[in-house]
């Protein structure tokens, strides 16, 4: 049994389409009947709504009681509809403003204080509603980051630790999460697991590529899920049409719903449920794209996404109801997609600044690279040595360094190994560092960089010329990266390892021993930062030959690599999930060895 029952959310944010944040200032529950009302026609599960601070509490973290009692009734409009209910907490900041916090005037939330005074508000809220049936869930804010970042993460977890004894103290049967933007220390898996029951990113990505773009979504479930360790719920996505086609807009909303589905995610909720009228409203009168984020229009009409959302609905009931999530299970993950250990944990001169780049963005691209490849791979961080243990490929994407102790590890274990490594690039200067210093143990290699030099040196168009056949790649072939500016690299002189792959000065750009491959091109790293990609170039077809080496047989995959293929498997065979991550209509064939298959779900066709 996952998180939540149904094992899928498909929920929505939801503020009245009559009346926005105002909606505990005017409350109006006709209005809000006929919002729950159509938000259950369209097969939604669940609604997260928020708490306003300022309609709530007073200065000495008080309530309300109007407002609480609104709120009751709230939830027994969700239990007479069948809807979950998510509530948010802690509202300060919502829609591109920050609003007032009575308790917390100045918004320094974790000032001793403030916290005490937000406890008993928060505290005197879960009273009231812990025994309703509609309610979901705990959610602690929304976007605390936003409001005032904490200055450090022990004063992050120092606040989420007060609330969730709190919260949990008074309700030990529902969940609880953290509400905050991907980038806060309290959506750091690692560090919140033991404090919060999921994680919760809030997504709104932009992309020059849109393949990539669609690629980011399942690979942030699986950086957020750090291999299993807690369920995630995409509690915010979305776009505005004021800012994309309303048509476009259904097919992304599409994309994500069963991207989430796909990897496992205990649901998604879109934001939001509707459109609003207000215009001259703060912060919509300067924040025009506020004022259509919804599935459904200001006049209460359905834009397309609704109706993809519905679609959705109807189909994920026919996959429940054939087992998906009981009978069918996703496999465990033989790939390990390794993040680096400054991401969720602070050390001396290692500079912050790399969190995201290049910490981050390569583990996202290598993510994706890997569902490119149908390759069952999950993300696991640095420190999480018994998860690393138990794959049979890690790998480490365009690194500039690693711990000694994980290379040691790595050279001990039975595991194959992959590393991309550089010196500079995009910003990123690491020269005052070593990607490894097993280069001849674990890279048959012996690093060749001349003492004091920035490193071997590319611009413009760089093409990895292959000399010998790497699993599908042919030796001949070449894979092409355009060059936003030079890379600065490492220069290695094969001893114990053969050389794969060269650059236009035949000099050797990949090698490879029995059990490892080192690169000096930061593949992942250059994909990511592409303007513009040729998926059909078939880059991910470096991370099959990275599989057939470590025996790891993928399940199933497109031909197309902007096709990903995940499978559900039981003892009745597969549910196969394919999604067209582009905006154009594909065919292509399956391969992995299926001899027949059912359309069960969805707007594809099977032949």
């Amino acid at each position: 049994m996952g998180l939540f029952h149904p094992m899928f959310l498909l929920g929505v944010n939801y503020w009245p389409r009559r009346h926005n944040i105002k909606m505990w200032k005017e409350w109006s529950s006709e209005d809000l009947a006929k919002d729950l009302d159509q938000i259950k026609e369209l097969g939604i599960r669940a609604v997260r709504f928020f708490i306003l601070a300022e309609d709530f509490f007073d200065s000495y973290g008080g309530v309300n009681t109007l407002s609480l009692a609104r709120l009751k009734q709230f939830m027994a409009m969700l239990k007479e509809r069948g809807i979950k209910g998510f509530p948010t907490l802690i509202v300060g900041h919502m829609s591109g403003r920050n609003w007032a916090i009575p308790w917390a005037p100045d918004w320094d939330v974790y000032n001793p204080a403030a916290l005490e005074r937000g406890v008993r508000a928060v505290s005197e809220v879960v009273k009231s509603l812990r025994k309703r049936e509609a309610l979901g869930g705990w959610i602690l804010s929304n976007e605390l980051s936003l409001v005032r970042r904490a200055r450090s993460r022990d004063e992050a977890l120092a606040l989420l630790r007060a609330y969730s004894s709190a919260v949990k103290g008074l309700d030990g049967q529902r969940p609880f999460s953290s509400g905050d933007v991907p980038d806060s220390y309290l959506q750091e898996t690692p560090n919140v697991r033991g404090l919060v029951d999921w994680v919760g990113p809030h997504l709104y990505l932009y992309d020059t590529d849109a393949v990539r773009h669609a690629y980011l979504y399942p690979a942030y479930i699986e950086l957020f899920s750090n291999d299993g360790d807690l369920p995630v719920l995409l509690e915010e996505f979305g776009f505005s049409t004021y800012q994309f086609s309303e048509g476009d807009h259904a097919r992304f909303i599409n994309d994500v719903l069963w991207s989430a589905l796909a990897h496992g995610a205990a649901g998604a909720f879109i934001w939001c449920f509707s459109d609003f009228a207000q215009e001259a409203d703060p912060p919509y009168e300067w924040r025009l794209l506020e004022l259509g984020f919804g599935l459904v229009r200001a006049d209460g009409s359905l834009k397309p996404a609704a109706e993809a959302v519905r679609a959705f609905a109807k189909d994920l009931e026919k996959l429940e109801a054939l087992g998906l999530g009981e009978k069918y299970k996703r496999p465990r993950a033989e790939v390990g997609v390794v993040v680096p250990f400054y991401i969720y944990r602070d050390y001396e001169f290692v500079q912050q600044t790399w969190r995201a780049n290049p910490g981050v963005k390569p583990a996202l691209q290598a993510l994706a690279l890997s569902f490119m490849a149908g390759l069952r791979a999950s993300a696991v961080y640095e420190l999480d040595r018994e998860k690393l243990k138990s794959k049979r490929l890690l790998i480490f994407p365009s690194i500039v360094t690693a711990l000694a102790t994980t290379w040691r590890a790595a050279y001990e274990a039975s595991a194959m190994i992959y590393a991309s490594a550089f010196r500079a690039y995009g910003g990123v200067w690491a020269l005052h560092e070593a990607a490894t210093h097993l280069w001849r143990e674990l890279f048959g290699v012996e690093n060749a960089t001349l003492p004091g030099s920035i490193g071997v040196e590319y611009s413009g168009i760089f093409r990895m010329k292959f000399v010998r056949d790497f699993g599908p790649i042919k030796a001949g072939e070449e894979l092409e990266f355009t060059l936003e500016g030079p890379l600065y690299t490492y220069a290695v002189r094969p001893k114990d390892a053969e050389v794969v792959a060269v650059d236009h000065r035949n000099r050797p750009v990949l090698v490879a021993t029995r059990r490892s491959v080192l690169s000096t091109i930061p593949v992942e790293l250059l994909l990511y930062s592409m303007p513009h990609v040729d998926w059909l170039m078939g880059y991910h077809r470096l991370y099959l030959a990275l599989a057939q080496m470590a025996s790891v047989e993928p399940r199933l995959r497109a031909l197309d690599p902007r096709i990903e293929v995940s499978t559900f498997e039981g003892a009745g065979g597969q549910l196969v999930v394919a999604i067209n991550h582009s905006y154009e209509q594909l065919e292509t064939p399956l391969l992995g060895g299926a001899k027949s298959a059912e359309k069960v779900a969805g707007q594809g066709a099977v032949e």
